[in-house]
């Protein structure tokens, strides 16, 4: 069943938390992946259902620039709004979101994680609403693997003593190469809650060579000396960044109680 969608362009409430789902068809190492199937449905509708059993959303909608994800969102009963085909950048067009849809905060809820738990949205509201300083909030987990910190597809996270994060890198850091490792590597997981005007000032500062270099949205705020802050979490995700992944992901939601929450919808 479809929804008329031009209610959203009309909207003046101001809502207390809205989720929103970037998602396009133009991914340069796998084109077209929110719609490729994974357990015979397409990867943007288990992600719209897990952010749906977080229920801290009052509103949620996917974000995107095609009109193929658009007709397949709103036959499942998503709702939709349209962002420009320039942004290069999952949270600029979440920003683009927040300047049409009035909201305190805005998260951006990844379009190809379809293994997220619904708790670490939760988390990560509960986080930016019990910390009036806190403007960005991006949880963060310990990598378990050797592989893990190898792979240029898990973005590795540094942060300082007061949570503020330093530095994103697709390299394993910190380093080891010099001192033996008795630290751990982190990772960035990939839902990020923030206050509406800190997302839509962020998206109108120029990218840095930080952010050009390593291809991750929130070196923005690093270079432009803006805060985000961690929430470390003990919830891993498992994205999917090439066809190979598919796979990995249909065997874990074989032994994942919450696919069988929503799996029969």
């Amino acid at each position: 069943m479809k929804r008329n969608n031009s209610t959203i362009k009309k909207r003046t409430k101001r809502i207390p938390v809205l989720g929103a789902i970037p998602a396009r068809m133009g991914s340069s190492r796998f084109p077209g992946k929110p719609l490729k199937l994974i357990a015979g449905k397409s990867m943007i509708w288990h992600v719209w259902q897990r952010a749906l059993l977080s229920g801290v959303l009052d509103d949620l909608v996917i974000a995107t620039c095609d009109e193929e994800i658009k007709t397949a969102a709103e036959e499942f009963g998503a709702k939709v709004v349209m962002t420009s085909d320039k942004h290069t950048r999952a949270n600029d067009r979440v920003a683009e979101v927040a300047s049409k849809i009035p909201c305190e905060i805005i998260l951006n809820i990844q379009g190809d994680e379809p293994c997220l738990n619904p708790q670490l949205i939760r988390d990560v509201v509960n986080h930016i609403r019990k910390n009036p300083h806190v403007q960005c909030s991006n949880p963060v987990a310990v990598i378990e693997t050797k592989e893990e910190r190898e792979t240029p597809h898990d973005i590795k996270v540094c942060f300082d003593l007061n949570g503020r994060i330093v530095y994103f890198s697709r390299c394993p850091v910190p380093s080891d190469s010099v001192v033996e490792r008795k630290y751990p590597c982190y990772r960035q997981i990939p839902i990020l809650a923030f206050r509406s005007e800190f997302c839509q000032k962020l998206a109108k500062l120029k990218p840095g060579p930080l952010e050009l270099q390593e291809g991750t949205d929130l070196l923005r705020a690093v270079e432009h000396n803006l805060p985000v802050h961690i929430l470390k979490t003990k919830y891993q995700t498992k994205g999917v960044d090439i066809p190979s992944d598919i796979q990995e992901v249909e065997k874990r939601m074989e032994k994942d109680p919450i696919y069988n929450r929503y799996r029969f919808k």
